[in-house]
């Protein structure tokens, strides 16, 4: 064990007897951070709980909190086919000391801006390092310098409505770091706790101008601002959506504001936002069910077929390279009854969105190959080739495949390193070896 950073997580396990609570279907990241605390870290508590359901996971938060452990809630953005931002707002919501960091499959600005807004402490975008883990769990455990130590106790001291000691102790931040945005929010606090708006504002103001893209300076101005003074919240309400533009509910908020000065268009657009930020989310839940449901009825195609069916219909307006894997699913379940033109018109649609996926255009040539068409099958693999002349390789059965068609073709040169390929996945490949064998001796 070396570095600050395992020494602050060693002694959150092993002398504040601190503990973790994941709730995700990923087992993968599971063995990740299990190795992280106890191989790397090194301690011998029992301090990790995992779970796939929400419901399970926030049974153990609630169950560690009435017995006054401090825990870590890791937890999934999607779960069981479900977002968990309400989840995570509600719970910020009940328990704001709670430590909540998000896992996440994208790095997207605007989705990592949104996390911190509705209260998460981190956000870990998966595939994680152990060293992205450690450093993480720091940072959330015990942020790092004498200003966030101040700014713990300040805010303490504010909640205790020790408001004299709160400002001193803002003061002291003040000091130690002039124009601090967190020093100068925190003195806006007290003002604000003293019914002194004037100073608040001029606090929440300064706070602003010394970091333009901190949100919680802005947030303050809009509630400070709201329903007292429409043009200045409405100005901030819009600095916010631009810095944190996922959240649907203020974008109505500012739909609302020009309803209410009578900006008709200017209301259409933000609430026309709204919906689609919705429906995006609501897209993207689709998506996941739909891979859970396809997954359950594998082995019957027709149903696979119907459901698959129904949601890409749904999302019509809405389909990009994401859902190229229902469309793959939806190929094997229409090839799987023996509809290879229909399997054909749909790898065609799916190639109007995403025209470079290999995938795609090997599995149209699987779809051509069933119906008899091999010069149509051969032209779909010469069209994966050209994306990735190498796309066969690490799969036995699609290198046999392909240089089986190819062979068939009398396209030798093509079938040849398939069918190399397929022994260096599977060396006891008899069908292989003999092809191989059979070709070389028309080559040469």
């Amino acid at each position: 064990m070396s570095g600050k950073y395992d020494l602050i997580l060693f002694e959150y396990f092993e002398k504040t007897n601190g503990c973790i609570v994941l709730v995700s279907e990923d087992q993968l990241f599971k063995r990740m951070l299990s190795s992280t605390i106890f191989k790397i870290i090194g301690t011998k508590r029992d301090c990790l709980f995992a779970f796939e359901e929400i419901q399970s996971g926030l049974r153990k938060v609630q169950s560690l909190q009435k017995k006054s452990v401090d825990c870590i809630l890791f937890i999934e953005r999607w779960v069981n086919g479900n977002t968990t931002t309400e989840t995570i707002v509600t719970l910020k919501r009940l328990m704001p000391d709670l430590k909540i960091i998000v896992l996440v499959g994208e790095t997207k600005r605007e989705n990592i801006a949104y996390f911190y807004e509705i209260g998460v402490n981190n956000v870990i975008s998966k595939p994680a390092s152990m060293n992205n883990i450690i450093e993480k769990l720091a940072f959330t455990i015990k942020p790092q310098g004498k200003l966030s130590e101040y700014m713990g106790i300040g805010k303490r001291c504010l909640a205790a409505g020790k408001l004299m000691e709160a400002m001193q102790i803002a003061d002291k931040i003040l000091k130690l770091k002039p124009e601090s945005p967190a020093g100068l929010m925190l003195k806006g606090d007290i003002h604000l706790a003293q019914n002194e708006r004037d100073k608040a504002l001029e606090s929440y103001h300064r706070a602003h101008d010394s970091s333009k893209i901190y949100l919680e300076p802005i947030k303050k101005l809009v509630g400070v601002y709201e329903g007292v003074d429409d043009d200045e919240a409405l100005k901030y309400m819009k600095k916010l959506d631009k810095l944190s533009p996922l959240n649907a509910y203020r974008k109505t908020e500012i739909g609302k504001l020009h309803v209410r000065r009578d900006q008709m268009e200017e209301a259409e657009v933000y609430f026309d936002q709204a919906i689609e930020t919705i429906t995006k989310e609501a897209m993207g839940l689709i998506s996941s069910v739909a891979n859970n449901i396809s997954e359950a009825v594998s082995g019957t195609p027709a149903m696979a077929e119907k459901y698959l069916t129904k949601v890409l219909d749904a999302k019509a307006n809405h389909l990009g390279p994401d859902d190229i894997v229902l469309f793959n699913r939806l190929g094997i379940a229409l090839r799987g009854q023996g509809k290879w033109k229909e399997a054909i018109d749909n790898y065609a649609m799916a190639l109007r969105i995403s025209p470079n996926d290999e995938g795609l255009h090997y599995n149209m040539g699987m779809a051509y190959s069933d119906g008899g068409e091999k010069r149509m099958a051969a032209k779909c693999f010469e069209n994966a080739l050209v994306i990735n002349p190498v796309f066969y390789r690490g799969s036995e059965n699609v290198s046999m495949n392909v240089g089986t068609l190819f062979s068939e073709m009398r396209d030798f040169e093509k079938a040849l390193p398939c069918f190399e390929s397929a022994l260096k996945v599977n060396p006891d490949n008899a069908t292989a070896k003999r092809k191989l064998a059979a070709l070389r001796t028309v080559i040469e």
